[in-house]
């Protein structure tokens, strides 16, 4: 794929001849036409295929919190999603092919420089998910009281994942919801981070563990 810089004829959309025009962010993008394959794929390609495949099924459902949590890493080439996915291809995969996993534990869903929440916890009772972080501001490390604070939780077994309608902030220190009846077995992986109230700063999200339902 070539990128047009104020070439003669400047940048164009569609198709012409035997490539395609396109833009993203004001840059202009040409490609070739897909030719079909003709090989079979090698064995290189199958595992990085299915390598893909288990870290973007993870990543796609969550692309909402990856927009705040990667939305600050390259901007100008790379999508947050994108960058979430070569962040996470590099430490977050376990396992041979064609059995991978991902290792819960290594996930990252955000990266950044904020200061974080100090001593953390989740807990599951009644029904509930709560989770705590401690409520110090500092002005030397620019953290304040309304800063955003995000919780996540995955079900592997259902393949769902669980938040709260709206971000806590820091000064709450707490932050809770409900599980749904069907989710209620088996046990939950957990996350949290932090954002800055204009979401140009964000934590590095913690792993917390896993959560028993029942």
């Amino acid at each position: 794929m070539g990128t047009i810089v104020n070439g003669a004829n400047g940048g164009f959309k569609g198709k012409a001849g035997s490539v395609i025009g396109s833009s993203w962010k004001s840059i202009n993008y040409i490609k070739g036409l897909y030719k079909k394959r003709s090989k079979p794929s090698s064995e290189q390609q199958l595992v990085q295929q299915e390598k893909f495949r288990t870290l973007m099924r993870f990543l796609l459902p969550i692309n909402v919190f990856l927009q705040i949590g990667f939305g600050r890493k390259n901007t100008e080439k790379v999508t947050p999603i994108n960058a979430a996915f070569q962040f996470n291809l590099k430490q977050a995969i376990r396992g041979t092919y064609p059995n991978f996993e991902l290792d819960y534990a290594k996930v990252s869903i955000s990266d950044g420089t904020l200061y974080g929440a100090g001593t953390l916890g989740v807990l599951y009772t009644a029904g509930e998910l709560s989770f705590t972080w401690d409520t110090g501001v500092s002005e030397n490390f620019k953290t304040y009281g309304d800063d955003l604070v995000y919780v996540l939780a995955y079900h592997p077994e259902k393949d769902e994942f669980m938040s709260t309608p709206n971000p806590g902030t820091r000064a709450n220190g707490e932050i809770n919801f409900i599980v749904s009846d069907h989710l209620q077995t088996g046990s939950v992986h957990t996350w949290i981070f932090l954002s800055n109230r204009s979401k140009t700063r964000v934590s590095k999200s913690v792993y917390l563990g896993e959560v028993q339902l029942d």
